[in-house]
């Protein structure tokens, strides 16, 4: 049975999850496009998905490793997908999925390289970076306070899949960070200019969180003080800077290449 009522109770909860206030309350977020909802039905945890007509073979597939789950399946209309979905073309499934819970002190206690952003305000930067550390092989992500929403549905998108394979934390305060970090024996690195070394002369080694800062203001100052590395990235062109995200994958692909 195919669902086509703007106003039923179910839709309206689900379209409701592109709002913040609403995922912080129920603790769910939408997770959009058949590759996304693939990584969401393997390794997340899938509360319902929502598709109109099965038209591929993916599709279905994707479908019936969700069944097989007991994840709930809900056929509905075009025009009940468009009011849920986030984008202006659906692709035409989407998954509601629940928040993971993980605490800053169980991501150190892996001693894994780890990424912390600093009020970094786009959601597109942000899943961009989570799917960088992904393929860097880090070992989680936190978001310290002031930094744009992970599960905003642009991030989700952008994070094409990794927000599943990643631990995240989310509205993290500096000082618990840097308490937390000092207590499991980590460093922190920052990128800036002013007393920094070579990112390629520095050693990266070690166990370490690297924080990239705002777009526009880079990280506090009181990050800056608590910083046991501060880097650069050398440029020979004529560009200022790069984008937050280039930036972050640079120097996680440059630690790990000193770990290879």
């Amino acid at each position: 049975m195919e669902i086509t009522g703007l106003q039923n109770p179910v839709v309206k909860a689900a379209a409701e999850l592109k709002q913040k206030k609403y995922r912080q309350q129920q603790g769910l977020f939408l997770a959009e496009g058949l590759r996304t909802v693939e990584e969401a039905v393997r390794y997340g945890r899938v509360q319902s998905i929502f598709y109109t007509a099965v038209e591929d073979e993916r599709t279905r597939s994707v479908l019936e490793e969700a069944a097989a789950k007991n994840v709930k399946l809900i056929c509905v209309s075009e025009g009940v997908m468009k009011k849920i979905a986030d984008t202006e073309t659906p692709q035409g499934v989407l998954a509601v999925c629940e928040m993971p819970a993980c605490s800053v002190e169980e991501l150190l206690a892996t001693g894994k390289m780890l990424l912390v952003l600093d009020r970094v305000g786009d959601p597109g930067n942000i899943g961009t970076m989570l799917r960088t550390a992904d393929a860097a092989g880090l070992g989680g992500l936190v978001l310290l306070k002031g930094s744009a929403d992970i599960y905003a549905p642009k991030t989700v998108r952008a994070s094409m899949g990794s927000l599943f394979h990643l631990p995240v934390i989310g509205g993290v305060s500096e000082a618990e960070l840097i308490s937390s970090a000092r207590k499991a024996g980590y460093e922190l690195l920052v990128t800036c200019l002013d007393g920094a070394d070579n990112l390629y002369k520095a050693d990266l080694r070690g166990r370490l969180a690297f924080v990239m800062g705002n777009e526009a203001n880079g990280v506090t100052e009181s990050l800056l003080a608590a910083a046991d590395k501060r880097v650069f990235i050398p440029m020979q062109g004529r560009a200022e800077s790069l984008n937050v995200a280039m930036a972050a994958g640079v120097v996680m692909f440059e630690a790990l290449r000193q770990r290879l």
